[in-house]
């Protein structure tokens, strides 16, 4: 047997995979994939975040770093300065084939003033969220390799979560933009599908 005989052998001997198991394929790839790649950027090398925690250590001349854990948004930490949203923001829908989502969605704030996490609170509160998660996977753009949506929802959800962080707190930076006042820092959303 040549080498052209068994690249036959081999190619023959491979068989599409099921949707079932393209779907878990894709998932376990998306959720082993670091963001950046998800979102196009680089990823650090893995001497960076190591040498910046060091050189902040250094300039701080020593003092500790705390960050908050938080049971919503588990295993996200933020500066201790920062806030978080404690009213999530409900992000429910169904996929076109009857899978149902629940989810949820935190705005993070740095230099927060002293009401803004009361207000951004209230404003939730007193928001009906009733068909908004729905309305974002209707108006999302199907994707390949998002069986359950959360994608086409998420890129439908950035938008909206910089205007309402506007109307509630005024003048509210968004991520780099320069400034020293209150600034949205973070935003996320996590999914406990309903049907399981």
């Amino acid at each position: 047997m040549n080498d052209d005989r068994l690249d036959e052998l081999l190619s023959a001997a491979i068989k599409p995979m099921t949707p079932a198991a393209l779907r878990e394929t894709a998932m376990l790839v998306d959720a082993s994939m670091p963001a950046q790649l998800r979102e196009g950027r680089p990823v650090r090398s893995r001497w960076f975040v190591p040498m910046l925690v060091g050189g902040s250590l250094a300039l701080t001349a020593g003092a500790g770093v705390a960050v908050v854990e938080m049971s919503h948004w588990a295993g996200v930490s933020m500066p201790l300065e920062n806030a978080r949203n404690t009213t999530p923001i409900p992000v429910n829908w169904t996929t076109d084939d009857g899978h149902s989502e629940t989810c949820r969605a935190w705005i993070e704030l740095r230099n927060p003033g002293p009401g803004d996490r009361a207000a951004l609170d209230e404003a939730i509160e007193a928001r009906d969220w009733a068909g908004f998660g729905q309305h974002l996977y209707d108006a999302g753009k199907p994707e390949p390799f998002d069986p359950d949506g959360e994608r086409r929802v998420a890129d439908q959800l950035s938008p909206f979560l910089q205007k309402f962080a506007r109307e509630v707190v005024p003048g509210v930076l968004w991520f780099s933009e320069p400034g020293d006042t209150v600034g949205v820092d973070a935003h996320g959303m996590t999914c406990v599908p309903a049907d399981l």
